[in-house]
């Protein structure tokens, strides 16, 4: 309603890090420049202490929390984060109406979820004490509508079934959460993180599996492909380099612990708050691995040769469409689809068009994708001048797609024509200068249009 407060829950990388006022995570050019030339000092200053656990970081592990990232932000391995700048603008609603809750994203999302219960309160007493009551009439009685990316849904689902958030909610929209794990995560503490170049992944690898927020983030539904035993869930399988038991059994308690209250609530007839929940299914997303006795532990798409079924492997490109949505869900749930991918959905027209809407108390838009089911795929991190493919699924000819490389202000700095490889593919092929840059593919002929970041290093 439009008396509510307006919470804003980023996902990883969605909060600067600072330590002595320098810059530890907001991934600057100087930043960047210290992970190419000196990557263990970046490991050091990112790092956690072994065994915190749900705990508070100690020194010297302990990092400032600064304010909420405003613009695009990519690291390879890690992934890409989009910024908060202009929100209330950009959902055209009162400021004073918006906060963005920041956190320290390395730590335990139910470190975070308390956290989050103690701004919540504070900012909605202040929004209740404050508002307008010409403009806001209803404000003493207002609730909390909360906007999440990523994994800033699950940390406000802990907040909201788990520590009693649920009396201050009216409304929760989640945008590409990973209700049931991501195969990225697994990749992160493997050492096979995507999109990383060679260097980076042992570096991905040593500071992540410091991160409890991370091991929370691992599948929990069947990622494994046995050849014995078929699909199972990864708890089920012997060790996996990299991912301790304990790291196991976190990830598989973090999620019971949610799925467990929200039927509690159910059944003791708790009111329920509004959830809308928003996914990916058109881009290639890595859904499973296969890992057996004497068998390295293999990361499978579209193209591995597996027997599982082809919907298993389209999602946001990093959540798959099967874990984006969540386990328990009642009649005030729903699930809508978007075209966009993992980074881009909080920036896409249609998506900022429904959260207005929720925050608006309005009806919501009945549908959020186009009317293509095309999707694209493209690397996370490219060599500067070096040349990389972008491909196009399920397209046909008569779109008649392009490439283009964007500069940050918009402007088309080059497009070339794809070319068909395949049933239903099309390839093009760009070189990038060093820096982030927007890569597009566009139809000539129909307004299809889906755009994602490259970094060039």
């Amino acid at each position: 309603m439009k008396h509510d407060l307006v919470v804003v829950v980023p996902g990883i990388m969605g909060t600067s890090l600072t330590r002595d006022g320098e810059d530890v995570w907001n991934t600057s050019l100087a930043m960047l420049r210290d992970a190419l030339t000196a990557p263990s000092r970046i490991a050091e200053r990112l790092r956690l202490q072994d065994g915190i656990g749900d705990g508070e970081p100690e020194s010297p592990y302990a990092l400032d929390v600064g304010e909420p990232v405003r613009t695009l932000r990519q690291l390879p391995g890690w992934g890409r984060h989009g910024g908060h700048a202009n929100l209330a603008r950009h959902l055209g609603i009162d400021p004073g109406r918006l906060v963005v809750f920041p956190y320290d994203w390395r730590l335990s999302n139910r470190n975070s979820a308390r956290k989050l219960q103690r701004f919540v309160a504070e900012h909605l007493d202040r929004w209740r004490r404050t508002a307008d009551p010409r403009r806001y009439p209803e404000a003493r009685n207002a609730k909390a509508v909360f906007l999440c990316r990523s994994m800033g849904g699950l940390v406000a689902r802990y907040y909201l079934e788990v520590l009693g958030g649920r009396t201050e909610a009216r409304a929760v929209v989640t945008l590409g959460t990973p209700y049931r794990g991501s195969v990225k995560a697994m990749r992160m503490l493997t050492g096979h993180a995507s999109g990383a170049l060679r260097p980076w992944r042992s570096l991905v690898r040593e500071v992540c599996a410091t991160y409890p927020s991370i091991g929370q983030l691992l599948p929990t539904y069947e990622v494994v492909e046995h050849r014995d035993f078929g699909r199972i869930p990864l708890k089920a399988v012997g060790p996996v380099e990299g991912i301790p038991a304990g790291v196991l059994d976190d990830a598989a308690r973090f999620a019971w612990q949610i799925e467990q209250a929200v039927e509690e609530h159910e059944r003791t007839g708790t009111p329920a708050y509004d959830l809308l929940v928003v996914g990916g299914d058109k881009h290639p997303t890595t859904y499973g691995v296969r890992h057996g006795p004497d068998e390295p532990l293999q990361y499978l798409d579209r193209v591995s040769g597996s027997p599982w079924g082809a919907a298993d492997w389209w999602g946001d490109s990093t959540v798959s469409r099967h874990s984006a949505q969540p386990l328990m869900s009642d009649d005030s749930t729903r699930t809508q689809w978007c075209s966009s991918r993992h980074a881009s959905m909080f920036d896409a027209a249609r998506v900022r068009e429904q959260m207005r809407n929720v925050c608006d108390g309005r009806p919501l838009l009945q549908e959020l994708a186009d009317d293509y089911d095309t999707g694209i795929d493209l690397p996370d991190t490219v060599t500067a001048g070096e040349e990389f493919e972008v491909l196009a699924l399920r397209a046909e000819a008569a779109m008649r797609l392009v490439v283009r490389k964007v500069a940050g202000d918009g402007r088309i700095l080059q497009e070339t024509p794809m070319t068909p490889c395949g049933d239903q593919e099309f390839r093009g092929t760009l070189r990038l200068e060093p820096g982030l840059w927007t890569v597009q593919v566009a139809s000539t002929s129909c307004d299809y249009e889906c755009s994602d970041t490259v970094l060039a290093l």
